[in-house]
């Protein structure tokens, strides 16, 4: 083969390789905006409220074992006094609420926030002293006052007065909940009621949440039903609980989705008792099982303009190919600092891409971020390739390339088999075209060529 057809092949891909370092200073600039983001969504969650997560209402009962003096091997056993705590977790419980999607703003940049009101009711079955850890069985059992509890995540979110009703009676909430391994949240006391009394405790509470991004719920009861409506159609679901499928409901001005949680199916009772005991694992109350909602963005423009500059190499090197075929059919020569430029002019793209989708729509920012780098193009190879037509066959083939790479990032499950056929498209092509070509006519001289 020709040397200098060689030569210009070794030159093309260290061109090839320099441009990569831009794309990578592209991509190192998209993280650090996505960062940027992220810590802003920190930043505001500091100073208002975060990340909010809800369990109970649950029961602690203070009881006291008592055990009377006897006589063993002719000497007095003085009688002991036991402190213990029980909890208690609803039979059944409801949860019935709806979400409203706000934006908290810094800057150009947003974070998704939602205030939640539900009303959650349900009821605590009473239980035999039997069933009581107990040192004897004779032992006699002294109840304390109950207390109910709510553990929240993060109380500032908090909106108005929550309402407390038992046994169809107001009983005033308290802040906090008097459980050491997760104080924060709220309290009442439970006057006139004991667990072997004979009859269940009904309760329900209404109450406003305010959280950042999303929503955890502890399904603690032994049969939890969770309902859930919101105006923000953009909602992933998430924990060890998803909704059931048959009631999930997508519309463009919301969703609703229902869930229905069985003890035998999960393991929070077990969780929460050793995590407000501090054993095992468990230090919060993220990690007993839940069911949490996300209120999320419909377009993550850093994470699309992260997955578009991993394409950027193969993007200019699809066209440095189209520019090579070029080159061997129309026996055009095409300096390297052309395919420098070029290069340039289409990495360029994807920082115009970044800086747009800040303050447009993603899909806008990509349409005039394409249509100005294939105008810019078109324009100069128009001249650079000795013909306006062949400038504009240029332009049309980079479109086509600009709307297969907007069909990648748009089509996430299927960009794999996209990026496929793409390349293979390309491979194709370049059989197809080059398939009569004489490539040992390029390393003859002219004369012995025509003879």
């Amino acid at each position: 083969m020709q040397k200098a057809l060689l030569h210009k092949a070794v030159l093309v891909v260290v061109v090839l390789a320099v441009l990569a370092i831009p794309l990578q200073m592209i991509r190192g600039l998209v993280a650090e905006r996505g960062a940027r983001q992220h810590a802003i969504e920190a930043d505001l969650a500091a100073s208002s409220w975060g990340r909010q997560a809800i369990a109970g209402p649950l029961l602690t009962v203070p009881y006291v074992e008592e055990i009377d003096a006897t006589m063993q091997d002719g000497r007095v056993v003085p009688g002991t006094r036991i402190e213990r705590t029980l909890t208690l977790f609803p039979l059944r419980e409801t949860h019935d609420g709806t979400a409203a999607v706000d934006v908290k703003s810094r800057g150009i940049f947003e974070v998704r926030t939602f205030e939640w009101r539900a009303r959650i009711a349900g009821e605590f079955a009473s239980l035999s002293v039997d069933a009581l850890t107990r040192t004897r069985p004779d032992s006699r059992i002294t109840w304390g006052t109950p207390t109910l509890s709510v553990i929240l995540a993060d109380p500032r979110g908090l909106s108005g007065t929550p309402h407390l009703a038992l046994d169809a009676q107001d009983v005033a909430l308290e802040r906090g909940t008097t459980l050491s391994a997760a104080p924060s949240g709220l309290h009442a006391r439970v006057p006139r009621w004991s667990p072997d009394a004979g009859g269940a405790l009904g309760y329900s509470l209404e109450l406003a949440v305010h959280g950042t991004g999303a929503l955890a719920i502890v399904p603690l009861a032994a049969d939890a039903r969770v309902a859930m409506r919101s105006g923000w159609a953009h909602a992933g679901f998430g924990g060890q609980f998803l909704p059931d499928p048959a009631s999930v409901e997508r519309r463009k001005d919301g969703f609703a989705a229902r869930w229905m949680v069985s003890a035998l199916a999960s393991n929070a009772q077990e969780q929460a008792t050793g995590f407000l005991a501090a054993r095992g694992p468990c230090r919060e109350i993220g990690c007993i099982d839940h069911l949490d909602v996300r209120f999320v963005e419909p377009i993550d423009i850093y994470a699309l303009s992260d997955r578009a500059t991993k394409y950027g190499l193969l993007f200019i090197a699809c066209t440095f190919a189209a520019f090579a075929l070029f080159e061997v059919v129309r026996a055009l020569p095409i300096h390297p600092a052309q395919y420098l430029l070029v290069g340039l002019s289409q990495a360029t793209f994807f920082l115009l891409l970044l800086a747009l989708s800040e303050h447009v729509a993603f899909a806008l920012a990509y349409a005039v971020a394409a249509l100005s780098s294939i105008g810019l193009l078109a324009h100069y190879l128009s001249a650079a390739l000795a013909g306006l037509r062949r400038g504009l066959g240029f332009a049309t083939l980079l479109g086509t390339l600009y709307a297969a790479l907007y069909g990648l990032l748009v089509s996430e499950d299927n960009a794999l088999l996209l990026g496929a056929l793409l390349v293979f498209a390309l491979v194709a092509a370049a059989l197809v075209l080059t398939r009569r070509f004489d490539w040992y006519a390029r390393g003859r001289p002219p004369t012995a060529a025509r003879e």
